[in-house]
């Protein structure tokens, strides 16, 4: 079986909007993906096929979305002393995206990395489907190496595990091939064939990545109930599991469950569980909810952290719609405008 085949099953418009959502959810990964396969199904002229231009820029975006996601994980990582791993971000950032500002960025970290923290590193060239904003052809875009179609599955999903956070990496990096097939599967949301891998080897897995994995298929089937008793039996396995917190709070607030949401966010950033993004989402909760005061002093707090261009940018909005505009546009100047496009 071609584990990578295109999922042929769906219209460019599906594609399209799926692609669209991952996006919005930051799925930057799943989002190009998405969007390749879509612009795939597009004929080469965008007269007579006016999506391929919206696959383009789809592109464009999770490219972008990748690098910057990439930027941040270095700044951790220098957070921490590790210059190697800094590095092999910022690089791997570089062939991400021709997009200046971001090329900048992530330039300016490297030079400040010295060759006695860290092996010299080379500019590559970056990714030939981030060209696509100047009119690449689908023979060009094609060449992704994330998204090579003759890509062996094992090979693909470590690309796939390398989005993860690095603890993470390395507890999925061991837990077998059965287990990488069902990632696959569940990473093309083909929900039935992946919730079968994961119970097929579920005795091989350590607990709180079976429920977690199975919890997150679940949610995307529409079975909230079942997947929030997963992502919490995989917390009870393992308190440590981030991931699994975090998805049941997104989950939580997803699905209108404000109050447990907020008590999940809460036990978060007492326990230091991906702190920063529990302080995001406490600050989204609490603007849902109507306490805008306390929203706005929570994203104020965000802006000295690595997320501060996510909180700036709910910041400014909410100003605005609370009727803060002089405060908007010391926010919008001092945190937007230096990476506008």
């Amino acid at each position: 079986m071609n584990f990578i085949s295109r999922w042929f099953s769906k219209s460019p418009a599906d594609l399209l909007a799926k692609g669209d959502k991952y996006l919005s959810s930051e799925s930057y990964f799943e989002a190009r993906v998405s969007f390749e396969d879509g612009l795939k199904l597009c004929t080469t002229d965008p007269v007579d096929d006016p999506l391929r231009s919206s696959f383009l820029k789809g592109i464009v975006s999770a490219n972008n979305g990748l690098a910057g996601r990439n930027i941040q994980e270095a700044e951790f990582a220098l957070g921490r002393g590790d210059a190697v791993k800094a590095a092999d971000h910022l690089e791997l950032a570089l062939t991400q995206t021709t997009d200046q500002a971001v090329r900048h960025q992530a330039e300016r970290l490297l030079s400040g990395i010295s060759p006695e923290e860290s092996e010299p590193v080379t500019s590559r060239v970056a990714h030939s489907s981030c060209g696509s904003c100047s009119g690449s052809s689908s023979s060009e875009l094609s060449d992704s190496s994330y998204l090579d179609e003759a890509l062996p599955p094992l090979e693909y999903y470590e690309l796939l595990i390398h989005q993860l956070p690095e603890e993470q990496y390395q507890r999925y990096a061991l837990l077998g091939e059965d287990f990488a097939v069902a990632y696959i599967a569940a990473s093309r949301d083909h929900h039935g064939e992946a919730l079968a891998g994961f119970e097929g080897c579920a005795d091989l897995l350590p607990p709180d990545i079976y429920h977690f994995e199975t919890g997150k298929v679940l949610h995307r089937l529409g079975r909230d109930r079942e997947a929030e008793r997963h992502l919490r039996s995989a917390i009870q396995s393992n308190e440590a599991n981030s991931l699994a917190w975090l998805t049941l709070a997104l989950m939580l607030r997803e699905t209108g469950n404000l109050t447990d949401a907020m008590t999940t966010v809460n036990t978060m950033v007492n326990a230091s569980i991906l702190p920063e993004q529990a302080l995001l989402l406490r600050a989204d909760i609490l603007e849902v909810t109507g306490q805008h005061e306390s929203a706005i002093n929570q994203y104020v707090e965000l802006l000295a952290t690595p997320l501060a261009r996510s909180a700036g940018e709910r910041l400014y909005t909410l100003l605005q719609e609370v009727g803060r505009h002089d405060d908007a546009a010391v926010i919008f100047k001092k945190y937007l405008k230096k990476s506008c496009h």
